[in-house]
């Protein structure tokens, strides 16, 4: 049996040679393993305060959106990575404005990443109470000290 496939030009080309039929099977199964990946860097954190603060957010989200199983286990990996990133502003050794901007830079980021990850109706409800659960007064103000008084 040949393994035949049609080029853009439309003409059938046939692949006789067993070793050249595994080596194309083998191309096109890593090509389509290419465009289904998922994010290979997700962050991890080994932080139990951060994970638990992931969890605990993603659990007050999820009374409010009502996330399928797997959009609440997506959305608490994305709040991790973003407190994550948050933990590694906090303790850079920027300028506070710096600080302030890379915080807030974050949290949109954070924002924007939750509309591949909940149904449009779930993500405009999301946009409504985040600031309940995420004000961005706390994050950005938090730790930093102000030079005025």
């Amino acid at each position: 049996m040949f393994l035949t496939f049609s080029p853009l030009d439309g003409k059938k080309v046939l692949i006789k040679n067993r070793s050249m039929k595994i080596n194309v099977t083998i191309l096109m199964m890593f090509c389509i393993t290419l465009a289904t990946a998922q994010n290979p860097y997700t962050q991890k954190s080994n932080n139990l305060k951060i994970k638990q603060r992931a969890k605990q957010l993603s659990k007050q989200y999820d009374r409010e959106l009502g996330m399928t199983e797997d959009q609440l286990l997506r959305f608490e990996i994305k709040v991790e990575e973003h407190l994550i990133n948050e933990t590694k502003i906090r303790k850079s050794n920027q300028a506070v404005e710096n600080k302030i901007l890379a915080l807030k830079n974050n949290l949109n980021k954070e924002t924007l990443s939750m509309g591949d990850i909940l149904t449009r109706t779930q993500y405009q409800r999301y946009k409504e109470i985040k600031s309940r659960y995420q004000s961005i007064d706390s994050i950005v103000v938090g730790n930093v000290k102000s030079n005025k008084n």
